[in-house]
């Protein structure tokens, strides 16, 4: 059970969904409470935006390979 002052510090109600993480940090391990996102999509859209470079560049590149053969 979630202490109503955490609880309201979180912004979530008695019975919401909420994420535990541990995160191992030295010397003690932190334990991590997050509300749940109410749209997964939402929460994580973007995330992997410039991992890669940008995608144009490569497109724009393999397109010009084509037209020299």
């Amino acid at each position: 059970m979630i202490p109503v002052k955490i609880r309201k510090a979180l912004g979530v109600k008695a019975g919401s969904k909420v994420t535990l993480t541990l995160k191992p940090t030295k010397p003690i391990p932190t334990a991590v409470l997050e509300p749940e996102p109410k749209s997964w999509v939402k929460a994580v859209t973007g995330l992997g935006k410039g991992l890669w470079g940008k995608g144009e560049e490569y497109i724009e590149k393999e397109r010009k390979s084509w037209d020299k053969t």
